[in-house]
């Protein structure tokens, strides 16, 4: 059993468990609207998760049945695996950003051979040595959450969600996701995050293709957290972690954060010519890059060539021509 926490401002917190992942849970926020309750995001989709949420909702005298809407933040799975529940058990709409709903379409893809050869391939083009691909094309991996949860309604920048007697505001902020969002009560002096700004984790922001895309992904992250700082919010509600009473404050440490990375990667070259997947061998990480799993090591990988990225986009780092796979080196 989960009891809410009352937040004040008419907002409860509820803990949704996900016992397989270090981060232990996802925070749901919810709140009264005109049909019955708004939830900000829903959990990872497991009994353990559904027997949280429905607990939680029961303790603050309100049943899953009630739930009018779920907003999502963005379409990782320990955000949108509980929709499908939710919205067989009380007919609610589901809304995302538009720029993340092709994203989450291409997470409930089928983990088959034919997927896991894209990736090994993708994987080949950083760099990665045959041993890590093989490693990586030995996974059995299943989808991390069902069609079923798919949203059925796009949010834009600015939109309102009514709630009882107010209304919740969307705030575009791509960088952890394309299509991230974050959502704000003005007569609260509130706004749910997302994994967008967090209390202590640094948010994952990745480039997944290889040798590099066309997105900046680090670029929109940097951009959407000066935004966060300039909008005048106090109090930030992440979707893990404890509430921070200074989001400015948080949202400047992270960009610190980031240009700190920055600047160790590019002393970190020297004057080699290297690859992405040697880019992120000599990233810091809070562990050393051969303890990290196959998988893990893919994740990191993401990060690695953001940071990379964005280097290229300053004028700091250029790819090598001529070199395949592709290597970088200092200006």
């Amino acid at each position: 059993m989960s009891d809410a926490l009352a937040i004040g401002d008419g907002i409860f917190q509820i803990t949704v468990p996900m016992s397989h992942n270090p981060l232990g849970s996802t925070l749901v926020y919810a709140m009264e609207s005109p049909g019955g309750i708004v939830l900000v995001d829903a959990g990872w989709d497991a009994d353990e998760g559904w027997e949280g949420l429905t607990s939680g909702l029961a303790s603050v005298g309100h049943s899953i049945s009630e739930v009018e809407g779920v907003v999502l933040s963005h379409f990782h799975p320990d955000h949108t695996g509980l929709c499908g529940r939710v919205r067989d058990a009380s007919g609610a709409w589901i809304a995302m950003h538009e720029d993340d709903h092709e994203w989450f379409r291409h997470m409930v893809m089928p983990r088959d051979a034919a997927w896991i050869a894209e990736q090994v391939e993708n994987l080949g083009n950083a760099g990665a040595p045959q041993d890590a691909l093989d490693a990586f094309a030995a996974l059995e991996l299943d989808a991390p959450v069902g069609p079923e949860s798919a949203p059925d309604r796009t949010l834009a920048e600015g939109e309102t969600i009514e709630l009882a007697g107010r209304a919740l505001r969307v705030a575009f902020t791509p960088g952890h996701t394309p299509g991230h969002a974050c959502f704000y009560l003005e007569d609260a002096d509130v706004m749910f995050t997302g994994d967008h700004v967090l209390q202590k984790t640094t948010p994952h922001v990745g480039n997944f293709t290889y040798p590099l895309e066309e997105r900046d992904a680090l670029a929109e992250f940097l951009a959407s957290l000066d935004r966060v700082q300039s909008m005048g919010i106090t109090r930030g509600l992440g979707a893990h972690g404890l509430p921070m009473p200074d989001l400015p404050g948080r949202a400047k440490e992270l960009i610190e954060h980031h240009e700190e990375r920055l600047d160790h990667l590019y002393d970190a070259f020297g004057d080699d010519e290297i690859t992405v997947w040697q880019v992120a061998e000599r990233m810091k990480w809070y562990r050393p890059w051969s303890a990290f799993a196959p998988l893990a090591r893919s994740m990191a990988l993401s990060e690695a060539a953001a940071h990379l990225r964005h280097l290229v986009a300053r004028g700091r780092v250029a790819q090598v021509p001529g070199t395949e796979p592709a290597r970088f080196a200092r200006r």
